[in-house]
Parts: structure tokens; sequence; C-alpha cells
């Protein structure tokens, strides 16, 4: 079908030839730096070229005057920007397997400037037409939904705002979209999930598929790891209050010379009853590579308790890193008087709360 001459040219997907049409009329406008509205599986999206600062332009004038804030980058694979992200960790790479292409947009750091510096909005598209355009054009695509801020979402083109419609130059129809509900948004911490925006995705999947552990580690896992483990846990539910879409990791720990099923020492034991928390239910566990699987994050008491660690992961990439995020070892109190115990379990909480905050600390987007 030929597409109509009044602006914008209007594409319907139904037979293969419309469907080229359509993709040479968007990727020309695209280049010259015109708006495009597009299928998704999600809703209806307006597509800019990245590098085409007058499109960029457009895109903040029919959003609302957005201004520097962030748009995400829609892409037909993350390979496309390979040389512009950080190596993806657990949580992300867990993402990337089972929702891409798909309804979730990760919030990823960049290459250079790693956790502290500047990140990337991304999403590979799962609508199949869209994706393969995605594949042909020189440049991702910023892709937000094609309404104006504070109106819905369209699901169908019929559902465009007219003042949309007057600012792009070319729409791709392909009927109803097939999930009808925006993307989630995320922000994978290196262990842990920040959920920015719930949508087709639940907090519950992401829970259940996309979560890992954090795994802490001593030499007989019943006074400095299972202690550590605990006041872990308790300080990343505590970032719900600063961080409210956070899933906290769930924590846990080993012995690089421990046993099976031995309970925590009655040091470990009074000194975290003493600041309300109970390891009454605790059995040790040894280090082995089955406790790794999944792991996010590992922390040590000791270098030596690293070196072991590292040893049994081979050359899996895990982080590996001591309890104490300024790097200091914590002696073991096995054998020592409830005061040497109490003291070590203070040291730890305040290593803990120090490691959640790093771990995950408050978003602007939140």
């Amino acid at each position: 079908m030929p597409p109509e001459t009044s602006r914008p040219r209007v594409y319907r997907l139904s037979d293969e030839a419309t469907s080229e049409e359509a993709a040479a009329a968007a990727l020309e406008a695209l280049d010259a730096g015109e708006l495009v509205v597009l299928p998704t599986e999600t809703v209806y999206g307006v597509g800019a070229r990245e590098d085409r600062p007058a499109a960029r332009e457009r895109l903040d004038a029919l959003k609302g005057g957005r201004g520097t804030a962030p748009y995400s980058l829609a892409v037909h694979d993350v390979a496309a920007l390979a040389d512009r992200l950080a190596p993806l960790g657990g949580p992300a790479r867990r993402i990337a397997e089972r929702w891409w292409p798909g309804p979730v947009t990760q919030v990823l750091p960049g290459r250079e400037d790693g956790e502290a510096g500047a990140t990337l909005g991304v999403r590979v598209v799962g609508h199949e037409w869209t994706r393969a355009l995605l594949a042909r054009c020189p440049a991702p695509l910023l892709l937000p939904s094609a309404n104006r801020t504070g109106s819905p979402a369209p699901l169908d083109t019929a559902d465009l705002d007219p003042g949309v419609r007057d600012e792009v130059a070319v729409v791709v129809e392909a009927g109803r979209c097939a999930l009808g509900e925006a993307s989630t948004v995320v922000r994978p911490r290196v262990a842990g999930i920040e959920v920015l925006r719930e949508g087709v995705v639940s907090r519950a999947d992401l829970e259940r598929h996309a979560l890992g552990h954090v795994l802490v580690v001593c030499s007989g896992n019943t006074c400095r790891s299972p202690m550590g483990s605990r006041l872990l846990a308790r300080a990343l539910a505590r970032r719900v209050e600063t961080v409210p879409g956070y899933l906290a990791p769930p924590v846990r720990s080993a012995g690089t010379f421990a046993n099976h099923g031995a309970p925590a020492s009655r040091g470990a034991l009074e000194a975290l009853a003493a600041m309300g928390l109970e390891l009454d239910d605790h059995r040790s566990e040894p280090l082995a590579p089955a406790l790794l699987e999944r792991c996010d994050l590992v922390l040590c008491m000791t270098a030596s308790h690293r070196a072991a660690v590292r040893e049994v992961l081979g050359d899996r990439d895990v982080p590996v890193e001591l309890f104490d995020p300024d790097g200091g070892e914590v002696m073991d109190p096995f054998g020592g008087p409830l005061a040497v115990y109490a003291a070590c379990a203070r040291d730890l909480a305040a290593m803990a709360d120090r490691r959640a905050a790093l771990l995950c600390p408050p978003s602007k987007e939140t």
C-alpha cells in the first residue's frame, strides 16, 4: 500500500513490499534528523537518531522540554554498544539473557566511568520489524513513548495525540502493541537490582529470575561470616528507606575450613542477640563451587580468605573483596571472651552499613 501523501507519511505493515518501503522511509527520515513513530512490543515509540542534534531538539520539544534529561538507547543487540558499556555484572547479565530482546530497559554503567560515572539506559527492542530496522540504522535510536509527557502512551497509532502526529515525518503502523504496557526500567547493581519503573516485568519476576546472592566468607563459618552476613542483610534491607525500588540480594555465608552443619559459636550468638539479631538457625557450610553459582559478590574477612575464594572461582568473573570497604582485615574472635565477640560484631555492623551504602547508593531517578 503506498504511503499517504500528507505529513506524516503513514506506512501500514500489511505486506512485504510495504515493510521495505516503510523501512527505507524511516531510515531516510531518521538520517535527516526527523522523528519517526515506530511499533514496539510494549507501546508505540517516537524514534530519533542519537547522533542527530536536530532530532534531539525536536524530541525534547515534543516531550515537553525535557532538556538534558537522558533518554534510553534502543538497539537491535547489546553488542552494538560494546565499546561504550562496562562488562555486564551478574544481575544485568541474567536480565539480558532472560528478557532481551524484550520489555526491559537497563540503566548500565559506561565503560570508562564505571559505577560512579556516566550511565546508559539500554533496551534491546523485541518487536521483530523495529528490531530489524535498528540493525540497519547506523546509530542507536532514542525511542521514548510516542506521547506528550503526562499523557497515556499509545498502544495503537489511532491513539496518537494529533500534536505528536504533527511533529513526526513517518508513522509505521503495525496494529495494537502485543504487550500494551510500558517496559520495566531497572538499574542493576553489583549485587541487587533497583527498579526505577515497574512495567511488563514485575518485581517478583526480577527477584525470581535475576537476583543473585552475596557470599560472606571466613574460616570456620561459626563466628565472623555468620555475624557479618546477618548484619549485611539487615543493612541492605534498610536501604529500601532511601532507595524504595531496591531489591536486596540474599546474603549467605561459608568458611574456607568449615565443616557441614556446625552451629554458630556461643559468643557470636550472644553478640548478635545484643544487636537484635538471631543466629540460632545458622549451620556452617564449607566453601564450595555450588555456593558460588549465581553469586554476584564475595566478601571476605581476610586476604587469605580472598585468595582461597579466587582459587575456587578459577576464571569465573565474580568480584571478590574484603568485607571491610576500607580494606582492613577482621580478626577471628573464636575462643575469646564475650567482650571480644561484641567488639567484633560492632566493627562488622559499621562495615556492613558502609558496604550497603556502596552497593546501593540513593539514585536521582528514585
